[in-house]
Order: C-alpha cells, then structure tokens, then sequence
C-alpha cells in the first residue's frame, strides 16, 4: 500500500484498496512514466477518444 495512504486512510480501507490490487502492490512511478511515453509516441498514433486507467484495481 502506498506509503501516504496509510497516514489518510482507515486500516479498514487500506484493507479494502489492497485486496482489488491485481498485483498486490501500488503503481511505481515509472510504471505510470511508460504509460505516458507510449500515448505520446508514435506506436499511440492511431488512438483516438480512449480512456487508458494506470491502475492494477479490478472491479
């Protein structure tokens, strides 16, 4: 769970958040980094209207 989370958040909620965590771990900033280098390259060229969610959460 990330770090500034823990200071806001419940121990209930934390619960909650890190259970829908697909990979059990918070995004690392690089991680989101790619994302972001990728829509703004070229092999995103052809994307248009989408919605991209940096996030490992499952419904």
């Amino acid at each position: 769970m990330h770090p500034h989370l823990v200071k806001v958040t419940t121990p209930e909620l934390l619960a909650e958040l890190t259970a829908k965590e697909a990979f059990g771990r918070y995004a690392e900033p690089w991680e989101v980094a790619n994302v972001i280098v990728f829509l703004a390259g070229d092999y995103a060229s052809y994307m248009t209207g989408e919605t991209v969610a940096v996030s490992s959460q499952r419904a």
